[in-house]
């Protein structure tokens, strides 16, 4: 095993777009809780459900072309073997659903002429070997001022017409088929040709032709040659962080590479950090001063960017996740970590601790979402909770809702609007999300998972749908809850319920929401620093929970 630790890459481009999209996802969205019921997610749900499965694909092939393509800002769609469209590159939509694709014996790159347009195709097998399933060609457009600017280098310009023809040539018509196409006559195609090969400065169509695939080809060839971003994760967390932050590769035995982010100090109490489903990092200014004055080495493992995220299992996920996370805790920290979790990371630590006794402390829940298994009894459930309903009921529900994530992430103005309406109710987390939306943060984040790991998000999905709070009853080592008293996505007389189940102790803070690690993160390493695993279930409280465990406010 050794460790990388390399350079930081260039900053993403964000793009923003109209409030009615906007207006539409939450519309959807706000449907959902009304409709189900809970029930037992189905087995292998995601290889049955047809509307999952074309999901998952689409988002495959999207994050795929986000990390092998540069951007081209050109309309463009991905084709299958038979030429239908499988996915569109922009929501543009200019593409025909189904293309004419080039025979088996082309040489991996061909034209089409579409709606007075030129369009090129690649074949994406003939340049990489990690290509999704069902995505063959990558079709895009290109527009007059781009055929121009990559092909002229006289200076010269071409008229519209100039233009389409140029397409209709390249796309293997002559002369004749050309001017019939474009509803012209043959005599107007071949005068107007002749003033193409002057702005060219060639002499025949097949030197014409020749000129212009080779010239496009050269600019293809040269782009798809930069090497893309490798961890444009990395880019972010540094321009955040700075030096504060250390950053791993770690290399498994099985071959894979382990993202590990560190802060503070780097020989204080190691705590492993399983994060939320919106950041892989805790949002909080003074997170490092804080970990540094507490004694604390806070480790982070990005799910997001981690071996197996794109796995189109999401049990499968989970255990590799788990199981490459045992093997660095084993090999670079030696012993048992404290384990602390929030919100969506819940589910995943609690089977880490499960699966890993021996390499679990003890386990701090804190701002833990709503429990799937007290979704249907409550009274006050929020938007987490119903949509966990909804989605247990039906898994199509996880084909539309990470459809709308990733096409609201995307936008930082639509984000922006989509956080601020998910915690509407709470004002202690409302300031949380407004002061991170001005810093540029908490979109920064959102946008680079929309792009970089969207499949992963339904992953992520499925994980939180898992009993984990029945999990949690069986475990060994102590837990310990912390819930903030205005948490509308698990409020706390179920967060109460919740310590009631799995006999753990609860304390909750008055002027908390559900973003409690990031609002009293002071107050969650105070905890981590000063209650020794064995006395973490006799905290000092006033209100009883259960029995010996009680609750407290903080």
């Amino acid at each position: 095993m050794f460790l990388d630790h390399r350079a930081p890459m260039p900053d993403l481009v964000r793009m923003t777009s109209s409030s009615s999209i906007f207006r539409q996802h939450i519309a959807r969205l706000a449907e959902i809780p009304s409709s189900f019921k809970a029930t037992a997610l189905p087995q292998h749900w995601d290889r049955d459900e047809p509307g999952v499965f074309d999901a998952r694909r689409q988002l495959e092939i999207r994050q795929f072309l986000h990390r092998a393509l540069p951007d081209f800002d050109l309309p463009g769609a991905v084709f299958d073997a038979g030429g239908d469209k499988v996915l569109s590159v922009d929501e543009t939509e200019k593409l025909p659903e189904n293309l004419a694709l080039p025979e088996n014996g082309d040489e991996g790159i061909a034209f089409r002429a579409c709606n007075g347009r030129l369009v090129v195709l690649f074949n994406l097998r003939r340049h990489w070997s990690s290509v999704p399933d069902d995505a063959l060609w990558l079709a895009l457009e290109l527009d007059q001022a781009f055929v121009e600017e990559v092909t002229l280098t006289s200076g010269a310009r071409l008229t519209g017409s100039e233009y389409q023809l140029l397409g209709c040539l390249l796309a293997g018509f002559d002369l004749k088929e050309a001017a019939a196409a474009l509803n012209t006559s043959y005599d107007t195609k071949r005068k107007q040709l002749q003033v193409i090969f002057q702005k060219f400065d060639v002499a025949s169509q097949a030197a014409l032709t020749r000129t212009l695939s080779l010239r496009l080809l050269g600019f293809f060839t040269e782009a798809f040659g930069r090497r893309a971003p490798a961890s444009p994760e990395r880019t972010l967390l540094r321009r955040h962080y700075g030096r504060d932050v250390l950053v791993h590769s770690v290399a498994l035995e099985n071959g894979t590479e382990l993202p590990v982010w560190e802060f503070g100090d780097r020989k204080g109490k190691p705590c492993l950090y399983f994060h939320s489903l919106l950041s892989p990092t805790v949002l909080c200014n003074d997170k490092v001063k804080i970990l540094n004055r507490n004694g604390l080495r806070w480790l982070v493992v990005p799910r997001f960017f981690s071996p197996g995220a794109s796995s189109a299992e999401p049990s499968h996920v989970l255990e590799t996740q788990t199981e490459a996370v045992a093997e660095y805790i084993r090999h670079f920290v030696g012993g048992p970590v404290t384990c602390v979790a929030t919100n969506a990371g819940v589910s995943w630590a609690v089977h880490f601790a499960a699966r890993f006794p021996e390499l679990t402390e003890c386990l701090m829940l804190a701002g833990v979402p709503h429990p799937p298994s007290m979704a249907s009894g409550s009274k006050n459930r929020g938007l987490q909770s119903a949509l966990t309903n909804a989605s247990r009921k039906n898994p199509h529900i996880f084909a539309a809702l990470v459809r709308a994530y990733a096409a609201i992430a995307r936008r930082p103005e639509l984000a922006g609007r989509a956080y601020r309406h998910g915690y509407r109710e709470s004002p202690a987390d409302l300031a949380v999300i407004e002061h991170y939306i001005d810093t540029g943060w908490a979109l920064d984040w959102l946008s680079l998972i929309a792009e970089r790991s969207t499949t992963s998000i339904v992953a992520d999905l499925a994980t939180n749908q898992r009993d984990w709070a029945a999990q949690a009853k069986t475990l060994p080592m102590p837990v310990s809850l912390l819930q903030g008293a205005q948490d509308k996505m698990c409020p706390p007389e179920v967060a109460s319920e919740l310590a009631t189940q799995i006999a753990a102790p609860l304390a909750i803070v008055p002027d908390a929401g559900h973003l409690l690690v990031v609002s009293h993160f002071e107050l969650l390493a105070a905890h981590l620093r000063d209650a020794p695993p064995e006395q973490r279930a006799e905290v000092k409280t006033s209100g009883a929970v259960s029995g010996k465990k009680q609750a407290s406010c903080v």
